[in-house]
């Protein structure tokens, strides 16, 4: 992770320039992680920088609660619990490119640190053997996500989802909810040309996503308990973990890395992390990095 420390001159409007936009996101292809260091106390400059690198938003985050009167600044997941490693929401169209985290309070003792994992580095680490398992086999979610806004209507009615891996979609009126299958790989394209990376929702317990009914391969195809547990036990190998301090920001490619969170403290409740998801960035993908 590449620390950044923005000049000082900037911290009253967090406004960059052409140039120091272009070094931030190569900095960004180039290492998928990037930490501002405590680079402001306003929420309103914080959403005003993300904005720079932004198109639009997920609206997954929407499930979570909304902060400082912004519907696109949501609260971490709730509980205490530890949250294992995952690429936001990548079991269903609405993955964001990239997650920021901006931390209002990084708690009394230090405990729910968030981690990462790189997936390049993993899928390097990976043998032929998984390699061409996860390449051959697509994951298969069976989803149910919510409508925020009520729908009337009976029983269930066929909807269209316009969106590459998509099907047998329903709209669900008694559970206000969209209903459908996804088709997905567990690797990814990444920013740099020719390379993958292994960043998905393999790695997490159902129980953790109330939104996935199931998962499996579409061929039926299954990894046996050694192989799964050899894969996650290389994932947390090479993870490493984020020591917050009052307004850092992390920028995070979320189609690169894994993140999650260390059990926290039941005593810890001061800790506070905040998240912003941008579904589209508004520059190139792999926009700066060499074709190698």
């Amino acid at each position: 992770m590449k620390s950044i420390k923005l000049d000082i001159k900037k911290k009253n409007s967090l406004r960059l320039t052409k140039q120091e936009k272009k070094n931030v996101i190569q900095d960004f292809e180039k290492y998928g992680i990037l930490k501002f260091s405590d680079i402001t106390q306003s929420h309103k400059l914080l959403f005003n920088f993300i904005n720079q690198f932004s198109l639009s938003y997920a609206n997954d985050a929407n499930r979570r609660p909304e902060r400082f009167d912004n519907s696109r600044i949501r609260n971490v997941d709730a509980g205490n619990q530890e949250i294992f490693l995952h690429s936001e929401t990548s079991f269903s169209p609405s993955q964001p490119e990239i997650v920021w985290f901006y931390c209002v309070n990084p708690g009394s003792d230090g405990s729910g640190k968030t981690v990462y994992c790189d997936g390049l580095e993993l899928w390097r680490k990976l043998s032929p053997k998984y390699k061409m398992f996860f390449l051959e086999n697509p994951i298969e979610y069976k989803l149910r996500v919510p409508i925020n806004k009520k729908i009337s209507g009976n029983k269930k009615k066929k909807w269209f989802l316009e969106y590459p891996g998509v099907r047998n979609c329903f709209l669900n009126y008694r559970k206000n909810s969209l209903e459908f299958n996804f088709i997905k790989f567990a690797v990814e394209k990444s920013r740099i040309a020719k390379k993958l990376s292994f960043a998905n929702h393999l790695l997490i317990p159902l129980e953790s996503e109330p939104q996935i009914l199931g998962r499996g391969f579409l061929n039926k195809k299954k990894i046996n308990k050694e192989d799964y547990n050899y894969i996650t036990a290389l994932a947390y190998e090479i993870t490493e973990e984020i020591t917050w301090k009052k307004n850092d920001l992390i920028m995070i490619d979320n189609l690169r890395f894994m993140h999650g969170r260390r059990k926290i403290n039941k005593k810890n409740k001061s800790r506070d992390i905040v998240t912003i998801q941008t579904m589209i960035s508004n520059f190139g993908f792999g926009s700066t990095t060499s074709l190698k």
